[in-house]
């Protein structure tokens, strides 16, 4: 038995103990006991040359003590924490600023905020605050009045300010800011973001939209962020933009400097998201320099130069989990090199993953620690494998293949669990960005070591690397342009994850799997497990979605690889929520697209689904005469496609499938019936008292809109239409429904929903209706 068999035992233990702490109450700790007993029980009687039983029995006991640190460690508010006093309209909050603003999307700034106080009345504005600070009156009546209107208060607050307001501003600054006090929302669509469970896990329950910041005191005048910007200057001043902000995070990382949006988003789109952050490469880089340098001098000052270019670096980009995990193995190769003994990197890398948790235990939870660990994994396990199998190809080019394909192998299946998104060229744009990467990087070290003794020497060494910057942007942006460079096919289950690992682990572990026929063989099945379960389902899938989107009416139909899309909300909303929708359904393209109105609210969506390469075969509208400017740019795309496109006439009915059918019944006021299967809905939009005394007075129109289904935009309905139409189920995709409304259809006996107080809506044969709140309130952390 040796003593690293037991030390990667115990710390594989403790990583599993973490994960299963997703589970509730108690049902973690006991199968995490039981599958721990179990093992001490089986393994030593198959591997009998393997650790002894006490070994996997000390290893239960750790898993489950990493199960209750996991929960223990999960941040909780507290008694007076701000999120108690949300929501407020104007408050105003005093506090420390955690970490240096950066952009969001909009264009705002963005940070973390340690709160001391808060102002619930939000009456002492922030002009007299400053006045107060600048004229520091004597009158200690006044100065307790206005202390009296603060009280304390504990917690994080995540702001957002204009952008104007945080010139100058550092982590450390004592601030004081007045705003509109919130709780973050659920995610509200099936695939969207939750932006309350991420702020949760950083600890943060209260968000503030702010309107002013004002400075409390002297900014600090020293600290990581003097050097970070002397570096960012130099590579700006050398390189320009956007080439210098990439320079500036290759060095540095995403974390350290912010990249412009689109630029940032060629690069994931790409699959060279890797590129961008801080990582092994980087540190690898840092420390071979550093060993160079000081290769003449003894062990001992080779470890202290080491040492300190390993925490200047970490200093200088921040405690993300991929730049702490690659610092602390580079502390682990120093010492292997003073004390002269051979290390074992797997088990170092599992040691790492142990003492990261320990430091941040919900990092378990990160998928930039997922990510990392998992690639350097399968450099450890699987590139020299690789390598060996590419031996008809030149020794160099097989090593650096070697490298993105194994990581590559080793994070797609949790890629696919969570994104459901396959990027083909990926490995293609990393093998042909390596060498530019790789020169850029060298380069900006040495252009930021110099930019810090005196920027414009630092910048005419940027300046030297402004056509490599440049040739990997158009590299990036040509991978981007070319077929199906990304390919949506959809989230996997967490067994087919599972599967396909433990097929990579018996490849690399298992020697019967040495022979190249059987080691493709395997390799090609976990393929099958990822890809064909899906394919399948998608093929059968019989599903209607109606995404919560304010009052607009947005509906999607799958059935028998027919897609349907029935309006698209605006930019935002298609971009951050339908997008990734799409994409973790596999959806590529929309076979028939259908905007019932004009107004950029429901149709302007369609453009940046278009800019994100979802692909229309057919669009149809509601001819309305004058066209706002972005739907006319949309049905330039549209020509620019050769996409057919052409308006529904009253009557028509589009016949998708044998399943499917869209019909127009009415025109001004718009009424819509869709056929699902054995079901109708029908779809009145934004139908005010005026339109509904339309409808009302055509006697022919009514006996038409019998339907199963009363789908509407919330307002109130007349009675009579709803007598005509006779619904079983009324769903509103509207922010709020009107109590009478509500009272009239539960007397009628009929099932309602609506998206602003049940989500996101489903529909499909096997289970009927259920709704995103439905999942949410049953389905585990993981």
């Amino acid at each position: 038995m040796r003593r690293s068999q037991v030390v990667l035992i115990l710390a594989l233990f403790f990583v599993a103990g973490a994960y299963a702490s997703f589970l509730p109450d108690w049902t973690g700790f006991f199968t995490v006991f039981a599958i721990g007993f179990g093992l001490s029980l089986v393994v030593p009687t198959i591997w009998r040359l393997g650790p002894k039983r006490w070994v996997y029995l000390l290893a239960t006991l750790i898993a489950v003590f990493a199960c209750f640190y996991v929960r223990l460690r999960t941040p909780q508010p507290q008694v007076n924490d701000i999120s108690k006093y949300a929501p407020l309209s104007n408050v105003i909050v005093r506090g420390t600023v955690v970490e240096s603003p950066s952009l969001t999307r909009s264009e705002r700034a963005k940070f973390l905020l340690e709160v001391k106080e808060i102002n619930p009345s939000g009456k002492l504005s922030v002009k007299d605050s400053r006045q107060n600070a600048e004229n520091q009156p004597s009158n200690a009546n006044v100065e307790s009045d206005e202390a009296n209107k603060f009280v304390a208060a504990s917690g994080k607050l995540y702001i957002t300010v204009p952008l104007i307001e945080v010139t100058g501003l550092r982590s450390g600054q004592a601030v004081e800011l007045s705003g509109r006090l919130y709780l973050p929302s659920r995610a509200d669509n099936f695939g969207a973001f939750d932006f309350k469970s991420y702020l949760a896990l950083q600890g943060v329950f209260a968000g503030l939209s702010g309107r002013s910041l004002v400075l409390q005191g002297d900014p600090p005048n020293f600290g990581e962020w003097w050097f970070i910007s002397k570096i960012v200057r130099a590579h700006v001043m050398g390189a320009g933009v956007p080439e210098g902000s990439l320079l500036s995070s290759l060095v540095l990382g995403s974390r350290a400097v912010d990249l412009p949006s689109d630029l940032k988003d060629t690069f994931i789109q790409a699959g060279l998201a890797a590129v961008l952050a801080a990582s092994g490469f980087q540190v690898t880089l840092v420390l071979g320099a550093a060993i160079a340098i000081s290769r003449n001098s003894s062990l001992k000052l080779q470890f202290l130069i080491g040492s300190i270019c390993l925490g200047g670096y970490l200093l200088l980009t921040g405690a993300s989990p991929s730049i702490l995990r690659a610092v602390v193995m580079g502390f682990g190769s120093l010492i292997g090199l003073v004390v002269q003994r051979r290390s074992r990197p797997i088990t170092g890398l599992v040691v790492t993953a142990v003492l990261l948790l320990l430091y941040q235990p919900l990092w378990i939870w990160d998928l930039g620690f997922q990510f990392s660990f998992l690639a350097t994994f399968g450099l450890l396990t699987t590139s020299r494998s690789i390598s060996e199998r590419l031996e008809w190809l030149p020794p160099a080019i097989a090593e650096l293949l070697s490298v993105p394909i194994a990581a590559y192998i080793w994070t797609l299946p949790l890629q696919l669990l969570v994104f459901g998104k396959l990027t083909p060229y990926s490995l293609l744009a990393n093998l042909i960005t390596t060498p530019l990467v790789s020169i850029s990087t060298y380069g900006g070290i040495i252009s930021g070591v110099l930019g810090i003794i005196f920027v414009p020497m630092g910048a005419g060494i940027a300046w030297l690397l402004y056509p490599l910057l440049h040739w990997t942007i158009d590299l990036a942006q040509w991978i981007n342009n070319l077929p199906n460079a990304n390919t949506n096919v959809g989230t996997i289950h967490l067994w087919q994850m599972l599967f396909a690992y433990a097929l990579f682990m018996a490849i690399w572990l298992v020697p019967w799997f040495g022979k190249m026929q059987r080691w493709t063989i395997a390799f090609v099945l976990a393929c099958v497990v990822l890809f064909v379960p899906n394919a399948i389902a998608q093929s059968t899938s019989f599903q209607v979605t109606l995404p919560a989107f304010n009052d607009v009416p947005i509906m999607f139909i799958r059935n028998q690889n027919q897609t349907v899309l029935i309006n698209s909300g605006d930019q935002q909303f298609a971009t951050f929520t339908l997008q990734p929708l799409l994409q973790k359904l596999g959806v590529n393209r929309i076979d028939w697209a259908i905007s019932t109105d004009t107004q950029p609210d429901v149709s302007d969506g369609w453009n940046a689904l278009i800019a994100n390469s979802i692909a229309i075969a057919q669009f149809r509208d509601i001819s309305l005469g004058v066209t706002p400017k972005p739907y006319q740019n949309l049905q330039q795309a549209l020509a620019s496609a050769k996409t057919p496109l052409a308006s529904i006439k009253t009557g028509e009915t589009l016949t998708i499938n044998n399943q499917v059918e869209v019909q127009l019944v009415n025109q001004s006021p718009d009424i819509i019936k869709i056929k699902t299967g054995a079901l109708s809905w029908l779809l009145l939009a934004n139908i005010d008292q005026k339109a509904q005394q339309v409808i009302i007075s055509q006697k022919n129109l009514l006996p038409k809109l019998a339907a199963n289904i009363l789908w509407w935009t919330g307002g109130q309905i007349d009675r009579k239409i709803l007598d005509a139409i006779t619904p079983q189920i009324a769903i509103a995709s509207a922010t709020s429904v009107g109590e009478e409304m509500v009272n009239q259809l539960y007397e009628a006996k009929v099932r309602v929903f609506w998206t602003g107080r049940d989500g996101s809506i489903q529909w499909n044969p096997d289970k009927d209706f259920h709704t995103l709140r439905d999942q949410q309130d049953s389905r585990s952390p993981i």
